[in-house]
């Protein structure tokens, strides 16, 4: 009986995810002009002493950050880890890997082609030397989050393994 009524919940929120047009996933994001301002907008709430970064804590904010398909990874992954009473795949903060930040010194170039680009986020990080890589796809008119790379993995490769 579990195996089928996860089935269920996964074929129904595959189709509320593809069913949902791209401007309404977007809905609440601002429409970036380019992928430079999408990640620097993202990454500034990381930096100085009151950083407290970006809360993944609803659906909404999920979706406005990332790709309808990693949106969807993340949220049946929180979903299955709650019905499990079992903390979700990703331990620390998606846009840095890790629980714990204390960044500095942020710069972030950006290699565009077309509705793709690739975004190295460079920092310190309590006095280190730190690196992200963010891929970024056009979504509507709107940038979306693919893949983020940290030293540790990919935020897509959290939920492969599963």
């Amino acid at each position: 009986m579990a195996m089928t009524t996860s089935r269920r919940r996964l074929a129904f929120a595959l189709a509320l995810v593809l069913a949902t047009p791209a401007s309404l996933q977007a809905r609440g994001a601002e429409p970036s002009a380019s992928p430079k301002s999408f990640v620097r907008q993202i990454y500034a709430s990381y930096v100085g002493n009151s950083a407290k970064g970006i809360q993944l804590d609803s659906a909404s904010t999920v979706r406005r950050y990332f790709t309808p398909g990693l949106a969807y990874l993340i949220l049946e992954d929180s979903a299955a880890a709650h019905a499990r009473g079992e903390p979700p795949s990703r331990d620390g903060d998606a846009f840095v890997g890790k629980q714990d930040w204390d960044i500095a010194d942020l710069s972030v170039d950006v290699k565009e082609s077309g509705a793709r680009a690739t975004a190295v986020v460079s920092f310190t990080d309590a006095g280190k030397a730190g690196k992200v890589v963010v891929e970024l796809l056009k979504v509507g008119e709107s940038w979306r989050i693919a893949d983020i790379q940290w030293d540790s993995g990919t935020l897509r490769g959290l939920y492969r393994k599963k």
